[in-house]
């Protein structure tokens, strides 16, 4: 169950292929939230340097902000350093470090997927399992040419931070980070970890329709190929889904009228793009409260 919540995880945002700026726009809508403007813009986790600069038409819509929300508030840098302070609780004596334990084969993976980030790798050894497991199902996207420290979300953190824009977190990492926390005997830990590897490249490359999806801006196709991957009709994918997205959307809905109404002003919200689709997403919620979610093709023009 804790892979498939990973990859779903994931799910919510994904690598984009090349720079487009002459399509439609599939993934940017707006609202007014009783007397604030919102543009709800959808991301991917994962990126590559030749994505930038992003379609001119998230960049006027983000520029028409006077302030910015992610689902995470702190820069990417703040939130390595804050994972790894939540993970001090489960800290391992050295002789119980992961390396000890991974098999050859496995550590040439891992080897692979953090090449050049050497150091990282090392100290992931040194916490239990689940903390590696989070970090490999981010990092797997390396094996098809995608870097996680490349995001979107980056993008526009490292844009607001320049020019001194407010912003807002959706949730607290604690939030995220106790969707993957798990607690296992280290050979079951090693198992997981284990199999996750084994099944990286072909997890990332099963991801692919929605990759091309995203970054032609075309969302029919997104949403096809994400309900496809989610397959709510097993029990259990649907319980995840309802953890990953459903429990997360219905929260993030509730703060932002509540921002409305407290700090009213105009907003460019940023999350994974699989918050916009399947069932319970963010505009069917918004709807649900009343609210007009339009597509804003109107930026393109």
């Amino acid at each position: 169950m804790k892979t498939q919540l990973l990859s779903l995880l994931l799910m919510a945002g994904l690598p984009a292929i090349q720079a487009q700026t002459e399509v439609p726009v599939g993934f940017l809508w707006h609202v007014n939230i009783d007397s604030s403007n919102f543009w709800l813009a959808g991301s991917v986790h994962v990126g590559q340097k030749d994505l930038y600069p992003l379609p001119e038409v998230y960049t006027k819509a983000y520029r028409q902000a006077d302030h910015v929300i992610f689902e995470l508030k702190d820069d990417a840098e703040t939130l390595e350093e804050m994972i790894f302070t939540y993970a001090k609780k489960d800290i391992l004596e050295e002789g119980q470090y992961l390396n000890n334990y991974l098999s050859q084969e496995s550590k040439e993976i891992l080897s692979v997927l953090f090449k050049g980030k050497e150091e990282k790798l090392s100290r992931y050894y040194e916490y239990e399992g689940w903390l590696l497991n989070m970090a490999i199902s981010g990092m797997k996207y390396n094996l098809i040419g995608y870097d996680p420290e490349l995001s979107v979300d980056k993008y526009f953190h490292d844009l607001a931070l320049a020019d001194q824009k407010p912003v807002y977190g959706l949730e607290q990492l604690e939030t995220q980070l106790k969707l993957f926390d798990f607690d296992a005997p280290v050979e079951n830990q090693v198992q997981i970890i284990e199999a996750a590897l084994g099944q990286a490249k072909t997890q990332a490359r099963n991801d692919q329709a929605i990759i091309d999806a995203y970054y032609n801006q075309d969302a029919e196709a997104f949403r096809e190929a994400f309900l496809t991957l989610l397959d709510l009709k097993n029990p259990q994918r649907k319980v995840i889904y309802d953890l990953v997205f459903v429990n997360r959307n219905k929260v993030w809905v509730e703060k932002l009228i509540d921002l409305s109404k407290t700090q009213p002003g105009s907003y460019f919200m940023l999350v994974g793009s699989g918050h916009y689709f399947g069932p319970d997403n963010l505009i069917e919620l918004l709807e649900k409260e009343g609210y007009q979610v339009t597509p804003y093709n109107t930026l393109a023009n």
